[in-house]
């Protein structure tokens, strides 16, 4: 047999070799679906259900079933959540080529009596949970009410303490965060900071008491920044977005 034919079965063999491959360990990962109640038994639809880790994100459809396929081998995490319900979290070993399935009972948000939900925090909430949807997307640096208070922090600037990329100076009442600029004319750029969805130009998060925050977004250029938290904004440095946290909570 010629050689150059020769070395085109053999580079045709390990192809073919690296393709089957490549595909059963595609089929070898692991499958979660489930079905996500209330405490009375009736289906949750349109619960975000998340893995953070893994940047996935799914919804319970009209019955509260989802399902996460092409998941690796190992433990995951995954965050259920819905406006007007408690956020809980599973966790779940997933084996190769194993199809699991779960029931998730999720409680809903008890309002004392007497007590009034005003419009401002039923738009909160929506904006929180839009804040960990963009966290599971996984553009951006985050930091969740959790996180903020397992850091133990004095006051916000610190929450940002060990974020590359980052600089602080001293201002009056504490610290100002600045991004690092690539630019020989400047050494450091002011960011715009955001607080529930609206503009707060020359503000330092340091002026905010920290015991208010509820969530936090950073953005390191208007790049990366999205659009709605771009638009009328004339910095070309980076973004911070704070979401406060709805009293009571």
């Amino acid at each position: 047999m010629p050689r150059p034919l020769l070395s085109r079965i053999m580079l045709g063999s390990v192809g073919a070799a690296l393709v089957a491959a490549s595909t059963a360990a595609a089929q070898e990962r692991g499958t979660l679906s489930g079905v996500v109640r209330d405490s009375a038994g009736a289906p949750v639809r349109d619960a975000d259900i998340g893995v953070v880790a893994l940047r996935m994100l799914t919804k319970t459809d009209g019955d509260g079933r989802f399902k996460l396929a092409k998941l690796p081998e190992g433990e995951v995490i995954v965050s259920i959540r819905r406006i007007g319900f408690e956020p809980t979290t599973l966790r779940r070993a997933v084996a190769p080529g194993i199809a699991d399935s779960v029931s998730v009972e999720m409680a809903r948000i008890t309002v004392l009596e007497g007590m009034v939900v005003s419009e401002r925090a039923l738009r909160q909430r929506f904006w929180i949970e839009d804040f960990y949807r963009g966290r599971t997307r996984g553009v951006g640096t985050y930091l969740t009410r959790e996180e903020i208070e397992h850091k133990r922090a004095w006051r916000p600037s610190e929450l940002l303490r060990q974020t590359p990329g980052l600089r602080f100076v001293r201002v009056r009442g504490g610290q100002g965060v600045r991004f690092m600029s690539s630019s020989s004319m400047r050494r450091d750029c002011m960011p715009m900071v955001w607080i529930d969805g609206q503009q707060a130009p020359g503000m330092e998060l340091d002026d905010l008491p920290l015991s208010t925050i509820e969530g936090l977004e950073l953005y390191h250029g208007p790049s990366t920044t999205p659009i709605q938290f771009s638009q009328g904004s004339m910095t070309t440095c980076g973004t911070i977005v704070v979401w406060s946290r709805i009293p009571g909570t």
